[in-house]
């Protein structure tokens, strides 16, 4: 009878213990839960506090934003891709080079020798890694010296890093 009371006592604290454990793992659980939920009220009242925030403060903020989006932006891709372009395309000259990171936009300002010379080195970015299609806004034709040049400005669209 001893035997039997001790198998039942011990197959009770087995039960309770695996019981135990469940409950240890839900509050685990709802622990990790509520942490969430504590970040997400933190995170809505900074949100709250900075809408009530001065108008200064919104500003550097702002700055910071662009700043921020001006950093991520693959700057050694861009400058590799219009650098490798240089070299293939004699007949370009490039006289500016203008990013806008903040709206992923560039701005190339150059001479070619004529007309060819300038579509040819618009096309070659068509297998650019960090800058998409250009877009000729503006080309005229200028005299330097004895020569006829034509001057362009191009517009690329400038992929995230």
């Amino acid at each position: 009878m001893g035997w039997l009371a001790l198998a039942f006592g011990c197959a009770a604290s087995l039960f309770v213990f695996e019981g135990y454990r469940g409950l240890e793992d839900r509050v685990d659980a709802l622990r990790t839960e509520n942490r969430r939920a504590a970040r997400a009220a933190e995170q809505a009242r900074v949100l709250a506090r900075r809408d009530q925030e001065d108008a200064g403060l919104r500003v550097r903020l702002e700055l910071a934003r662009k700043l921020s989006l001006q950093m991520g932006r693959n700057w050694q891709a861009l400058f590799t891709d219009l650098e490798a372009r240089g070299q293939n395309h004699a007949g370009v000259a490039l006289l500016s080079v203008e990013p806008d990171a903040v709206r992923g936009l560039l701005r190339v300002t150059g001479e070619a020798k004529d007309l060819d010379a300038m579509f040819a080195y618009a096309e070659s970015f068509a297998d650019a890694h960090a800058l998409g299609v250009p877009r000729i806004e503006v080309f005229e034709f200028k005299q330097r010296g004895n020569l006829q040049v034509v001057a362009f400005s191009l517009r690329l669209n400038w992929r995230p890093a």
